[in-house]
């Protein structure tokens, strides 16, 4: 056999080992104490999370992220503010990070959660005033998203990367029949949305409460009204911390399910939650409902 080949063969036979040896060594384990830093991605998006304005730093999980580093100080803390999508595509590649503001599932996917946090009510619909009633007129009161969405009159438009596990099937059926819409790329994509319903280039989008209060707080003479849809009424969405499915995710989600009866009860996170939950739908106060929904459900006793 010539030194060519030779050499040949031996390259790939190293290769090949290099491939079993890698497939059978056990993937790093991380211990409670190997734990040096909390990887925080955000994304522009009050009032989850709030950059910049009058009330910069006081959304839901910024309060979230500043208890949980305070209730963990033996770790570092970062941040890095990231479109949607590009959060989603590194939890798909598996980089180590955590999201605090996740839709509670206790199905582990791309990502481990914590135990949930706090709840929103239903989204909804966002639109004008003027619309609004004739939304109402058309659909229904509560409106009937499965009916709205195909109302070609509309633009229903969203940010980019959103989903709507609740009514996502409706909007998907929606997407088969062409209907017409606007997905927002870039920062700050909830509040560019809302400004395109106000300039009349799109007619609604599907949001939370919470959006619209923010709208509210910032623009007292806003022209937008909620409508709830009727699909989801007097349901209910859980919220919690999610953190890349990796031996280094479900290490810190171990970590902040320790702390977590501290966070959830903590005065700064029950003081934001009353800030952005001031508009109550239903005939029990929010901090009663999130005791029942999310304290005693989890086995915090207050």
């Amino acid at each position: 056999m010539s030194k060519p080949m030779l050499h040949q063969k031996l390259a790939s036979f190293l290769f090949m080992s290099s491939i079993l040896l890698s497939l059978t060594m056990p993937a790093k384990t991380y211990a409670a104490n190997e734990i040096s830093t909390l990887n925080w991605v955000i994304n522009t998006a009050p009032p989850f999370h709030i950059v910049n304005g009058t009330h910069a730093g006081k959304g839901i999980c910024d309060a979230l992220m500043d208890i949980v580093d305070e209730q963990l100080p033996e770790l570092a803390s970062s941040r890095v503010v990231l479109p949607q999508t590009r959060i989603r595509q590194q939890f798909e590649r598996e980089v180590d990070q955590c999201f605090p503001c996740m839709i509670y599932s206790p199905t582990p996917s791309d990502t481990v959660q914590t135990e949930p946090t706090h709840f929103y009510y239903p989204h909804g619909v966002i639109t004008t005033k003027k619309k609004a009633l004739i939304m109402q007129e058309r659909h229904g009161n509560p409106v009937r998203l499965a009916s709205l969405i195909t109302d070609r009159e509309f633009r229903f438009g969203y940010p980019d990367g959103r989903h709507y596990p609740a009514v996502q099937s409706i909007v998907d059926q929606a997407v088969q029949s062409d209907v017409t819409r606007v997905a927002h790329t870039g920062e700050n994509a909830t509040v560019a949305i809302l400004s395109m319903i106000k300039a009349e280039r799109i007619d609604y989008t599907i949001d939370y409460q919470i959006l619209h209060n923010f709208d509210i707080a910032e623009n007292e003479a806003t022209d937008l009204a909620f409508l709830e849809i009727a699909e989801t009424q007097g349901e209910h969405v859980l919220g919690a911390i999610g953190c890349t499915n990796t031996e280094w995710g479900r290490a810190v989600v171990k970590e902040i399910n320790r702390i977590m009866p501290k966070v959830q009860q903590h005065p700064e996170f029950l003081n934001v939650l009353d800030l952005w939950f001031n508009d109550n739908p239903e005939s029990e106060p929010y901090r009663e409902l999130l005791r029942k929904r999310v304290w005693y459900a989890t086995g915090v006793n207050q």
